[in-house]
């Protein structure tokens, strides 16, 4: 039987910056969902959305790898209200036990399978794609999601 442990860590980094993402989008202030700091940047709800559609992207690469890259853009995503971005939070815990039951379930094998991708240079592993293409990705976002929470509570309440 092969191991699975690779796939078993990737797992639990994809868990905890899934949970660091939700923890980030549940303090966004109710009313400034759709709030960004310059009209060409993503609001919140679509930084939600971006990475809901990073993960859906990841599931359809790996079984489709001539896809193409995904591109976010700003104004991708209108919430009308508060309960429409909690659902769209709500969408995320569920894409995210998606991608970590599907990491678990990847051996070394499935992991080193190699995959074409422009961003990386042609040709990248499965664990390349995951890591640098999904899960560094989402990083990279909850750090913005930080930083607009920040300028949020600098604002105060008029702001």
């Amino acid at each position: 039987m092969t191991s699975n442990k690779d796939g078993q860590r990737l797992a639990e980094l994809s868990e905890a910056v899934r949970e660091s993402t939700l923890k980030r989008l549940r303090a966004v202030p109710e009313g400034m969902e759709s709030w960004r700091p310059v009209p060409s940047a993503m609001s919140f709800a679509d930084l939600a959305h971006h990475v809901a559609e990073a993960d859906r992207w990841l599931f359809r690469k790996l079984e489709s790898p001539e896809l193409p890259p995904m591109r976010g853009e700003a104004r991708a995503c209108v919430v009308a209200d508060r309960a429409q971005f909690l659902a769209l939070v709500e969408e995320l815990v569920d894409l995210g036990r998606r991608r970590s039951a599907l990491l678990r379930g990847m051996d070394a094998a499935a992991l080193d399978r190699r995959l074409p991708d422009d961003r990386f240079g042609g040709e990248v592993s499965v664990w390349w794609i995951v890591v640098r293409g999904n899960l560094d990705h989402e990083a990279h976002h909850r750090g913005q999601l930080a930083t607009y929470l920040r300028q949020v509570a600098e604002a105060g309440p008029a702001g």
